[in-house]
């Protein structure tokens, strides 16, 4: 099966800090998910997915921006532009990330059909549990990416979508 949009949220493999610690050694215990390399998500088959004119929305971190770049290439994707997710709070080390970003990438021709013309910013005012992207984001890539759609590494499964994840039952297999 081919897609026409393609979203994903990659479990990017970094050191763990803040509410991750185990305050007691102040060892890393662990991510509350898997995480992966970056070599394994680079070469999972997703080039093999997309179909001509596919959109893909990789999210990442502010730290994971140059890999998220690799990721898009080696997936088979151009650069497009980024949407920034402006959240309500944020964590960091030296600077309170309250960003995410979406890298839009589009294989061999940049096709929008309707809604050419969208704002690169997404805010939301309510929280959400850890790695959970907003409703909007689902929102805004129905409104301007085209059926048939993917989810990868969802955490739910999305009505109109194949949902892959290790959350989702059933869901699609790669």
């Amino acid at each position: 099966m081919k897609f026409l949009t393609i979203v994903a949220d990659p479990p990017w493999q970094q050191p763990l800090s803040g509410k991750y610690r185990n305050p007691k050694n102040r060892r890393p215990d662990r991510w509350p998910y898997d995480t992966m390399s970056l070599e394994a998500i680079c070469q999972m088959p997703v080039a093999d997915l997309a179909d001509k004119g596919c959109h893909c929305w990789l999210w990442t971190t502010n730290a994971f921006l140059e890999p998220g770049f690799e990721v898009l290439r080696r997936w088979g994707f151009k650069y497009l532009a980024p949407i920034h997710w402006i959240k309500p709070s944020g964590m960091g080390n030296y600077v309170v990330h309250r960003t995410q970003t979406i890298l839009l990438g589009y294989r061999d021709k940049c096709v929008f059909d309707r809604g050419r013309y969208f704002p690169n910013i997404i805010s939301t005012s309510s929280p959400h549990r850890h790695s959970q992207k907003p409703e909007e984001s689902y929102k805004l890539i129905e409104q301007v990416s085209h059926e048939e759609r993917l989810e990868l590494f969802a955490r739910r499964a999305r009505p109109g979508w194949h949902s892959h994840g290790d959350e989702i039952e059933g869901g699609f297999q790669i």
